[in-house]
């Protein structure tokens, strides 16, 4: 019976470390994000390609860049995809189903990011579903100027980041409100408003992380190496893939 028992349980021990190394593949599978991009003021067109491959060399991630809007009326757009990133510029849309495929599928669970414009699309929908979506709520920003990063709290996607970052010129957007479940991970202070505002955090959205920074208003940060990685630290956070000492986890680098 002890021989019969000691045999049952080598039995399981197989088992289990066989599934444990099945779900650590899992684990480092390539991620496949969907990468919607386009609208007005900026040169999208330059940035998506740029970024998506940066954020390749880093992450072990490949994405699908579409432009526009319309993949939003299928509420379905994020099948088949691991994380989306809206980096957009539509502040007129207003319509309302649109936004609401597009909160819903974040509050489901869909790992999130949001770059730059994209905090002041659709600004004029009486909803504030996609505000509160994000974490924070912005309708302006500063003028263009050179400013300078301040972190204000220790994250493993930050963890990195130089504490005197500077960009010789940048869009400061104004934190009108920060919602409940977001956290401030940097800010830069205003000499307009002479107030701090927030340029980089994460949110919680119903069962959806989300990372989300106001910084890539053109080349002068966008082709900075810090702000590559800054962005694929927050894709590999949001799909749960950053270790606690800010690097890829196991098989979530590049390959």
């Amino acid at each position: 019976m002890k021989k019969l028992a000691v045999k049952k349980l080598i039995a399981c021990c197989v088992v289990l470390l066989s599934l444990t190394a099945f779900a650590r593949a899992e684990d480092g599978a390539k991620l496949k994000g969907l990468w919607v991009t386009g609208g007005c003021c900026h040169d999208y067109k330059k940035h998506a390609p740029l970024l998506t491959g940066e954020i390749g060399k880093y992450a072990n991630a490949e994405f699908e860049i579409v432009f526009g809007l319309e993949i939003f009326k299928d509420k379905d757009y994020a099948k088949g995809y691991d994380v989306v990133v809206y980096d957009l510029c539509y502040g007129g849309e207003p319509d309302k189903d649109l936004i609401g495929n597009i909160t819903g599928t974040i509050a489901a669970g869909k790992p999130t990011v949001i770059v730059h414009c994209s905090l002041h699309n659709f600004r004029a929908a009486e909803t504030d579903d996609w505000r509160e979506a994000m974490g924070m709520t912005s309708s302006s920003h500063d003028a263009f100027r050179a400013l300078t990063t301040k972190k204000v709290a220790k994250h493993p996607i930050t963890d990195f980041w130089p504490d005197d970052w500077s960009t010789p010129g940048e869009e400061l957007y104004r934190t009108i409100k920060f919602w409940p479940n977001a956290t401030a991970l940097m800010t830069v202070h205003s000499p307009e408003s002479k107030k701090d505002h927030v340029v980089t955090w994460i949110n919680q959205y119903g069962k959806g992380r989300v990372f989300a920074t106001t910084l890539g208003h053109n080349m002068l940060t966008v082709g900075q190496k810090d702000y590559h990685r800054l962005l694929g630290n927050g894709l590999l956070w949001v799909c749960g893939r950053l270790d606690d000492s800010g690097k890829p986890a196991a098989g979530s680098g590049s390959k």
